[in-house]
């Protein structure tokens, strides 16, 4: 990809913490609920489903009670999370900050929470593309079918150039950080021919807005 490369970057530090909301949680696939555990009232989460209120049970050696399976985030909290690497795994990190006490509730690998959550609202491009995942995430794809020199920029049609502004615009609305490398082979047979590669901050793709826009970008050259 050293020719006839196009560039949309925002550097900086890469976010690893920020703020969602109830309806993300939800598309991870959890259930919330306030409780007990062992004995202690705790805010804590659930698999999607498989807890319901007034039940009692035992994971991991602790005793959850579940008082009320919340429909929101409750009233001054707030849902927190961030990406963390560990012996040179990442995990998810999320917890529910309010203002008596945090209170942790998971820490799993985040490729498993993403494979679920995209798959649940079918995202597909983000599925099908997606390449590594850490801090960042990058998705690469390669939709060339034709032997050929990418073209200049000034040759871009105006639907390929529209997908560049959408990628700037989710750098600046959406992300704040990003780096995507796009070469175009122009189009035949009504397909267009080209390669991309983006690479985004992980936690953002936990928001089912970001993740829904950068799925409909990678779809719009198909």
């Amino acid at each position: 990809m050293l020719e006839g490369y196009y560039i949309v970057e925002n550097t900086g530090v890469v976010p690893a913490e920020r703020r969602f909301k109830f309806k993300d949680l939800k598309a991870w696939g959890y259930d919330l609920h306030l409780g007990t555990i062992d004995g202690k009232e705790a805010y804590f989460v659930s698999r999607t489903g498989t807890h319901e209120e007034g039940e009692t049970y035992t994971q991991d050696g602790r005793e959850y009670h579940i008082s009320e399976t919340q429909r929101e985030i409750p009233k001054n909290a707030r849902l927190l999370a961030r990406i963390v690497i560990e012996r040179g795994q990442p995990y998810l990190e999320f917890w529910l900050d309010t203002e008596e006490a945090n209170y942790p509730l998971a820490k799993e690998d985040p490729r498993l929470i993403l494979h679920r959550f995209w798959t649940a609202k079918k995202f597909n491009q983000l599925e099908k593309h997606v390449g590594s995942v850490g801090l960042t995430t990058d998705f690469f794809k390669d939709n060339v079918f034709v032997k050929s020199l990418p073209l200049p920029f000034k040759e871009y049609p105006p639907k390929v150039r529209r997908v560049l502004r959408e990628v700037r615009d989710v750098h600046r609305d959406l992300t704040g950080f990003g780096r995507f490398v796009f070469q175009y082979y122009g189009e035949e047979d009504k397909t267009h021919n080209y390669r991309l590669w983006w690479l985004l901050p992980t936690i953002h793709l936990f928001d089912v807005e970001v993740s829904n826009e950068v799925d409909k970008i990678l779809a719009m050259l198909d």
